[in-house]
């Protein structure tokens, strides 16, 4: 019994020292996307362009709103004047833009609506930059890990492993090269 608690121990104790190793050669960084996003002048232009499509549905909208509130308000004022025909026609008028204002929800602004794919459409090649470079630079650095402090996870960490700057000039080189390239091609 023992031997067995002796080897029990020597083999704790070894993969204990053999954990640690792995550990100590773990190279952990992070990176903060907001400040990227906020920083990346491609990011800002695709960010603007998506408040300009936004603004023009959200516009649409309101519009759709005051129309409504407008009928409603005429109909309240007036429906003790109107038939009883023309009180019908005028409660369907209402319930029809009522419809077509939850179909314009659901098409522009909801979770599959074309604000949505707009964002895809705009924003995601951005991103999708964003994180090959952010992979460029964790592979040239060695990183095993990258988390992004946005994400809520990381509490604390040493300033020595932020690579937001790095991702940042990369992204800022990458964007004046292929201003070169489309510039000396004119």
């Amino acid at each position: 019994m023992k031997k067995l608690s002796i080897v029990l121990i020597a083999g704790l104790v070894l993969m204990t020292g053999l954990v640690s190793k792995v550990a100590a050669e773990q190279k952990i960084g992070f990176v903060n996307s907001d400040r990227i996003l906020a920083e990346y002048k491609e990011a800002q232009e695709a960010q603007s362009k998506l408040d300009v499509e936004a603004k023009k549905l959200q516009d649409e909208y309101q519009m759709m709103i005051l129309k409504l509130d407008s009928l409603r308000q005429s109909y309240e004022q007036q429906k003790m004047l109107m038939s009883e025909s023309r009180r019908k026609e005028k409660e369907d008028e209402i319930i029809k833009l009522q419809q077509n204002i939850q179909v314009f929800q659901q098409q522009k602004l909801g979770p599959q609506g074309e604000i949505y794919q707009k964002q895809n459409e705009i924003v995601g090649p951005v991103l999708e930059k964003v994180k090959n470079i952010i992979k460029e630079v964790a592979e040239e650095k060695n990183y095993d890990f990258i988390f992004d402090t946005v994400a809520g996870n990381i509490l604390y960490a040493e300033p020595v492993h932020d690579m937001t700057d790095d991702v940042i000039y990369k992204l800022e080189r990458l964007s004046s090269q292929s201003s070169e390239t489309k510039t000396g091609s004119n």
